[in-house]
């Protein structure tokens, strides 16, 4: 007969002994022997199996407490299982329907290593120290009380058969509440741990994860694991990585360039065998090299994996104005060397000439390596890090009274001569002529003035700030206990993300017209033609134009001199228009044709007035228009020149989904064409079963071919991972002056004063207040000494 737990009184049967008479109750003076745990007041109780035999626990005393299951939950002497497996989570089973946990206690192998033998007993079983002989971080208790509980099996042919069990405990059992943290009834299943790297893929803490699988379960005490169990299990695998990482990046990137000839990479190792340098490309990035790859971005960031490696991703700009990738590295140093080794290996893999233009900071070594291995690029310093200085090098009270007209100078000179005028008699005006900075910047004014780059293609850039902003959105996703494999491919998957997001638009782009604001045939002509980013940035010119007046201004042979100005506004500086007779072909000075390759207001002023209806073909840019990657790129690193592409499975079967996805929809119009492709599918399907039984042969010897090369790679490599690197401004982020501005001035609770170098802790007043209150209660002390004296003489 079945006992309800919810009815049990309060001296439970469930920890009765085998021999228990009841008696009164007492309240307890004393509390229980260390080998008896307290029994706690919410625990429900287990029902003990009247009159099962039970074998004596040579370890503890006459009161043993045995567990009520069912009885084909209960182990029995010659009980068979076909495996080690089936015996312990039988036995598990059991244990934790009766509220114990278990563990492995002594095993035995025969000559051929085979287990013959094998025991589990209760986790309680054996003793442990109750005095700490030394000191340790982990305070952990007691856990062990000799309990002799446990079970054993041998091997007798195929099977394994009991020839033991002990099921008397010296302690009570675990309530049902709680049997769930025990630690042999706690496991991270194969499932689950899958399921768990997904989520440490996309960067989702621990904590998330386990409320998630709290969600899933319907309950902390449904899950199976604590939340310990996920951090062991993330230690685990990390510590797995340990001595091979290196190793595991080339094997990783060894199967992408199986599964794709177009990927590429390269890996540099120093004397010791140490991964110093590491470039990957894939045939994405290349092939976007190809399209958009006549101005490049370059910029490094810190702290992205455990080696704090620099990573240092090639980077520009495409037709919708996204960011997009052209390789990436990993560099041990931030050395002139190390930056022409990956300079010489990303333009030897890309397949057009070196960038027009390339946008850096103003590390002296990327300089050098630049200036050696593309000559013919023009270096750009990123304008950001240079003005974002402004508040650092010059004085505050400068800062505040002169930053906006250094501003001013810097972009809205549209010729070299304007801010050559300018800028001396500024800096002259604001007292920092011996500002060495300052000076520097004058020396160096080609490379980062706008004014003397506006003849230069630069995509409408004038920083790094895209690579600033790359850094950040990555490392949301990344870690610095990342390996490099793991690195690498969150990176990748983050990177499809943002190739997906270039898909959407191009999709957009293709199924959606923009609204026109005129009735230009020009406007509608390049709406058909430009990226819809690239066309509202024209339609803005163009609509612009109707305020700007156009007047002849001189004429010889060659050319036509215009001059063209807004007609009504606060704008009043004067454009020239030079129009080539030979060619037709128009200049504005303003230069936003020759920077932007977009057209700007004054040209189309022009054209407007002498009615041209459609752009001219030389000022449309097949860069910023809706087909520039309808052209075939050819890899020249194979003979061949084969072209690069994306010939992976997930291509294959992508191409194929879209066949049958169209057929399908074509037949399940009518009975007749539905019955027609279920034949042909049918056919085609017991065709493939051949075709899969013919090629298997093939296929395994293939893969045993890739294994074994794999394995030749492996031990020829045998790549050490790289020590760890501390690079030249890592830590330190720029600070702009508003930042430093709005930061609040340190305040003293004690004395309430602000912008003081003290605290409530050392705060003077403070520490006076103390030091006269402390010599104030040694002189009322001192003086009732001295009167409680005169009283005793008196005394006396």
């Amino acid at each position: 007969m079945e006992t309800n737990r919810d009815e049990e009184p309060f001296v439970s049967q469930h920890f009765m002994p085998q021999s228990f008479v009841p008696q009164p109750f007492v309240p307890p003076l004393f509390m229980p022997p260390p080998h008896i745990p307290s029994l706690a007041y919410d625990e429900q109780p287990r029902m003990p199996i009247s009159g099962l035999p039970c074998e004596s626990s040579h370890s503890s005393s006459a009161e043993l407490f045995t567990p009520q299951v069912k009885d084909e939950l209960v182990p029995k002497i010659n009980q068979e299982f076909d495996s080690l497996d089936d015996f312990h989570k039988f036995y598990n089973t059991y244990a934790k329907e009766s509220g114990f946990g278990t563990r492995s206690s002594s095993s035995r192998k025969n000559r051929e290593d085979v287990i013959i033998r094998k025991e589990f007993c209760c986790s309680k079983e054996g003793v442990g120290l109750e005095i700490m002989t030394e000191e340790s971080s982990r305070r952990r208790g007691v856990s062990r009380y000799g309990c002799g509980a446990k079970i054993a099996v041998v091997k007798r042919g195929e099977k394994y058969v009991v020839t033991q069990f002990i099921d008397g405990h010296n302690h009570p059992f675990t309530s049902p509440r709680r049997v769930h943290l025990l630690r042999s009834h706690r496991k991270v299943s194969t499932a689950t741990r899958s399921l768990a790297e997904s989520l440490s893929a996309v960067n989702m803490p621990i904590c998330q994860q386990m409320s998630f699988f709290e969600m899933q379960s319907g309950g902390v005490e449904h899950v199976g694991f604590l939340q310990q169990d996920l951090y062991n299990v993330e230690r685990d695998r990390i510590e797995s990585v340990v001595g091979h990482d290196a190793d595991m990046l080339y094997e990783y990137f060894q199967i992408e360039k199986e599964k794709n000839v177009g990927f590429t990479f390269a890996i540099e190792k120093d004397d010791e065998g140490r991964m110093t340098h590491c470039f990957w490309a894939d045939a994405t990035a290349r092939k976007s090299y190809q399209y958009f790859g006549d101005v490049v971005v370059f910029d490094t960031t810190y702290n992205t994996k455990k080696y704090s490696l620099i990573f240092a991703p090639i980077l520009g700009v495409n037709h919708h104005r996204q960011t997009t990738l052209f390789g990436c590295a990993f560099l041990s140093d931030e050395t002139t060397e190390s930056f022409e080794w990956l300079f010489e290996i990303w333009l030897k893999v890309m397949p057009a000439d070196p960038p027009r233009m390339i946008i850096t900071d103003q590390d002296p070594a990327m300089t050098k390596a630049i200036s050696r291995t593309m000559p013919t690029t023009h270096h750009r310093f990123c304008i950001w890090h240079i003005t974002i200085k402004f508040s650092e090098k010059i004085s505050a009270l400068s800062y505040k009274e002169y930053y906006e007209e250094f501003r001013h100078w810097i972009w809205n000179s549209e010729t070299s001569e304007e801010f050559e005028w300018g800028w001396p008699q500024l800096v002259e005006r604001a007292n920092l002529s011996g500002n060495e900075w300052l000076k520097n910047l004058f020396k160096i004014r080609e490379r980062w003035v706008p004014a003397y780059m506006k003849h230069i293609f630069s995509a409408h850039m004038t920083s790094s700030q895209r690579a600033e902003s790359f850094h950040a959105f990555f490392k949301k996703y990344v870690s610095p206990n990342n390996s490099l494999l793991d690195f690498v491919t969150r990176f990748e998957r983050e990177i499809s993300c943002i190739r997906h997001n270039e898909l959407d638009i191009d999709h957009k782009d293709v199924n959606e017209s923009p609204h026109l604001k005129t009735m230009y045939p020009m406007e509608k002509a390049m709406s058909e033609l430009y990226t819809h980013e690239i066309f509202y940035k024209f339609q803005e010119e163009l609509f612009q134009n109707v305020a700007y007046k156009v007047t002849a201004t001189n004429e010889d042979e060659e050319v036509c001199v215009y001059t063209v100005h807004r007609i009504k506004g606060s704008e009043m500086r004067t454009r020239q228009l030079v129009v080539d007779k030979s060619s037709d072909y128009v200049r504005c000075s303003c230069k936003m044709f020759e920077s932007d390759r977009i057209p700007c207001r004054h040209m189309l002023a022009y054209f407007t007035r002498y009615q041209m209806e459609d752009l001219p073909n030389e000022y449309i840019l097949r860069r910023w228009t809706k087909s520039t990657k309808a052209m075939r790129v050819k890899d020249g690193l194979s003979t061949g020149m084969n072209e690069i592409g994306d010939f992976s499975l997930l291509e294959r079967r992508f191409k194929l989904f879209q066949l049958a996805s169209n057929v399908i929809d074509e037949a399940i119009g009518t009975k007749e064409r539905t019955r027609y492709v279920e034949e042909v599918l049918t056919t085609t399907q017991a065709n493939l079963v051949h075709m899969k039984a013919a090629s298997e042969d093939v296929d395994r010897s293939v893969i045993r071919s890739l294994s074994s090369v794999r394995d030749h790679i492996s031990q020829e490599i045998n790549l050490k991972e790289p020590l760890q690197v501390r690079a030249k401004g890592c830590g330190k982020r720029l600070k702009g002056g508003k930042e430093k501005a709005t930061k609040k001035p340190r305040r003293c609770t004690g004395c309430g004063l602000t912008g003081q170098s003290h605290d409530k802790r050392n705060c003077p007043k403070l520490i006076n207040a103390s030091t006269q209150s402390t010599r104030l209660n040694e002189e009322v002390y001192r003086d009732e000494d001295e009167a409680d004296n005169e009283d005793e003489d008196s005394d006396d």
